[in-house]
């Protein structure tokens, strides 16, 4: 069955299956806590099925009604709501949105575990004023964290990997299946990838004084990005793009040494440090296809 070009009272229905399935799995992570994280790790597709094949009104009522059901019906458990099934319902949206414009993969990837990390981070405050209690703590040691202090420290960084999980997984299942949902995803080369590197990385350094969770969790993304141009750059010269590897990994080493002796900050901010080659070969590569996409555009005048 197509699940395009639905008429009111099928997108009604698919509303009505989706938001029912959300609730069930929302009740029941409230009871099998370690089930849920793998099941909230697929579970986003059927926010994804929803965004993309009904109108954003649509979608609104379900985002609103399958959230109010889910807290009447486990209004026991309004933090496992808060803090799992929002994410997933908003970022859902996101990324119907964004397929449907077509937009780059990558920027797909980084836009909607964005959209889920922050409103996970915008839940804490409220569940803590709720409760009364400081629920980065209780989540640290929950998942077996002795010491809360480090806990607390990754814990952004596992939240930004559980985001990050939830929509490449989605993501796969909906790049295999783009025939099936009669979608286009684009997959060429982003090369405004290395501009984003470039300001994750200043944005990393300035909060790694201010605010480390936050940086460390931050460097998931220039992980990311990081080895998104290392594959494009492999793609076009797989001589270069090996080297490139090479030194990157070579720089790792010296960035973790540099950060252990120099630093309070963990040595995994070496990651840092590891980036800039890959920058800098990948602005290289950038400037050199300009230059000759201009000597071909002046051929041809």
């Amino acid at each position: 069955m197509k699940l395009r070009h639905l008429s009111r009272t099928h997108q009604l229905v698919l509303v009505s299956i989706m938001g029912a399935i959300n609730v069930l799995f929302a009740l029941l992570s409230s009871y099998l806590f370690t089930f849920s994280l793998l099941i909230m790790l697929f579970l986003p597709l059927a926010s994804v099925i929803v965004a993309l094949n009904v109108d954003v009104r649509y979608y609104i009522v379900y985002l609103i009604g399958t959230l109010f059901l889910a807290l009447i019906i486990n209004l026991a458990n309004i933090e496992n709501t808060l803090f799992f099934l929002l994410p997933i319902l908003l970022s859902g949206l996101a990324f119907g949105l964004l397929i449907k414009r077509q937009w780059p993969d990558i920027l797909i990837l980084i836009i909607v575990s964005g959209v889920n990390l922050v409103t996970m981070l915008i839940t804490i405050p409220i569940i803590n004023l709720i409760y009364a209690i400081d629920f980065l703590n209780v989540f640290a040691s929950f998942i077996g964290f002795s010491d809360l202090e480090f806990g607390k420290l990754i814990l952004p960084s596992i939240l930004t990997l559980l985001a990050f999980m939830q929509t490449l997984l989605t993501l796969i299942i909906i790049h295999s299946d783009a025939h099936y949902f009669q979608i286009v995803l684009r997959l060429k080369h982003w090369k405004y990838a290395v501009y984003m590197n470039v300001v994750m990385l200043f944005i990393t350094v300035l909060l790694s004084i201010y605010s480390p969770p936050l940086a460390l969790a931050l460097l998931f993304i220039i992980c990311l990005l990081s080895t998104y141009e290392l594959i494009q750059l492999y793609a076009v010269n797989r001589l270069i793009g090996l080297l490139i590897a090479a030194t990157a990994f070579s720089f790792l080493f010296i960035g973790i040494a540099v950060f252990r002796t120099f630093s309070d900050l963990k040595p995994y901010f070496g990651v840092i440090i590891a980036a800039i080659p890959i920058v800098i070969a990948d602005f290289l590569w950038l400037y050199n296809s300009s230059i000759k996409s201009e000597a071909h555009d002046e051929r041809i005048i």
